[in-house]
């Protein structure tokens, strides 16, 4: 498929952004599709050893105090191979068929069993009819009949998982869930047959795989950057003095779950006046005042994909002239960021690119006297992978289909050695970056970069400014 005709199928989806929450069908229809999981298991299978099993175990239910649990949010990983949003089950992944319960394949899944108690409080419960319906997985069994005898680990050269990075085991709970005893069985199996876990390599096999998106994997994400991009932008249409940092919040993410989003990417950063030169700030309590700028670093989560978007923006509707020389100059280095954004390219070239101008305009504005003491005004990278987390999976050097941040930023805290004029302006500008084969795409385009354009947008009504 080319650019162009891949591009326009994107946009045909996805625009009007309220497109997918008008569908006929009682609920969203736009998930993952069977093939997409399949063809992830697939491919995965195909990079172990001949012996080797692939283990996957779903997140775990974490208690947030007394009988409340947080809310629950699936393994990445697993929910890539699977599609299934449910807690308390496993994947097991064979390169060469096996036989597991009188079944015999290279895929086997097992899940939570209905319960007509539990369904009453927390709605429907899959089971393994259930599963089987709506992910086309095969080889289906309940967790109860996991047990130590259910892999022969005698003949296993070498198992592939993160459960261990994925910190499964639950240190102090008296009682074992179904999750944590499946993962103490498979834990016990590989210590008694002393079978090399191949961390490494399962890390490397899954930065490949989630490194290059599929093209339905992309238009999730620029879902996700749409119902970000509308709560930027009426952001920038209600911002206002008198407004606190949490309201900016709100705004924001009504959009988000008014199109749709289940959660949040991260987060969110509402970051005014001094707190703009915090790089993760998230407390938002702040009084906005005449004359701040506030930093937003916020988006949507949207079928387990997340965008980042960072826009910073004026109290007042209209920058300083201290405020829009800095913040030209992040647009400046993120533009040369985002021209670096070539198949070829270093991951690193990118940041080389964009820290190239901030450091050369921070030494011509006298903030800095070299890059040394420039780069104490931009700490941090230039991007990180996107998708399924915000600091995604991949590969360092740039190939289609790898989704990036570009998201250069100047932060000028109060007692900083500079011109007073400088002191509290924290600006970071970030988009959402789709390496192509001719160039890249900006997927997070829909919400205003230049000066010029959000002050524009800043004059806009907007259902929250009066």
């Amino acid at each position: 498929m080319n650019k162009l005709n891949f591009f326009s199928w994107i946009m045909l989806i996805v625009s009007p952004i309220y497109s997918f929450a008008q569908e006929p069908s009682l609920y969203p229809t736009d998930y993952l599709s069977p093939a997409f999981h399949a063809g992830r298991r697939a491919a995965f299978k195909e990079n172990l050893s001949q012996n080797g099993v692939g283990i996957f175990f779903a997140s775990q239910v974490r208690v947030r105090n007394n009988d409340n649990d947080f809310e629950y949010a699936q393994s990445k990983n697993f929910y890539y191979f699977t599609g299934l949003e449910e807690p308390n089950a496993v994947l097991l992944l064979f390169k060469q068929p096996v036989t597991i319960l009188n079944k015999t394949g290279t895929e086997f899944i097992f899940v939570q069993q209905r319960d007509p108690l539990k369904e009453l409080w927390t709605g429907k419960i899959l089971g393994p009819a259930g599963v089987e319906a709506r992910y086309k997985l095969e080889n289906i069994f309940t967790n109860d009949q996991f047990a130590n005898t259910t892999i022969d680990f005698s003949k296993i050269d070498s198992v592939y998982t993160a459960y261990r990075d994925e910190d499964i085991f639950s240190k102090y709970k008296s009682k074992e869930d179904p999750l944590t005893k499946m993962a103490s069985i498979v834990d016990q199996l590989i210590i008694a047959n002393n079978v090399p876990i191949a961390s490494e390599s399962t890390k490397k096999i899954l930065s490949n795989l989630r490194g290059i998106k599929q093209p339905e994997e992309i238009v999730l994400i620029t879902k996700a950057a749409a119902m970000s991009n509308a709560g930027h932008n009426d952001v920038i249409r209600a911002i206002k003095p008198g407004m606190r940092e949490y309201q900016a919040q709100a705004i924001m993410e009504y959009h988000f779950k008014y199109n749709g989003s289940e959660y949040n990417g991260y987060p969110s950063i509402n970051g005014a006046a001094e707190n703009s030169c915090i790089l993760h700030y998230n407390t938002n309590l702040k009084l906005i005042n005449n004359g701040d700028l506030l930093l937003s670093d916020c988006a949507a989560e949207y079928h387990g994909y997340t965008a980042d978007v960072t826009r910073t923006i004026p109290a007042n509707g209209k920058f300083t002239a201290a405020q829009k020389t800095i913040y030209e100059l992040v647009l400046k280095a993120q533009n040369a960021g985002i021209a670096a954004c070539k198949t070829g390219n270093k991951f690193g070239a990118v940041d080389a690119a964009a820290r190239a101008v901030v450091y050369d305009g921070l030494i011509k504005l006298g903030i800095a006297t070299n890059e040394q003491e420039a780069r104490k005004f931009f700490p941090h990278g230039t991007s990180h992978h996107l998708g399924l987390d915000v600091h995604d999976m991949g590969p360092r050097v740039l190939a289609a289909g790898v989704v990036l941040t570009v998201e250069p930023g100047i932060y000028i805290p109060a007692g900083s050695n500079c011109d007073k004029k400088w002191w509290n302006i924290g600006i970071r500008i970030e988009d959402d970056i789709l390496i192509t084969e001719k160039g890249n795409e900006i997927l997070s385009i829909g919400s205003p970069r230049t000066v010029e354009a959000i002050e524009k947008m800043a004059k806009e009504k907007s259902i929250f400014k009066n």
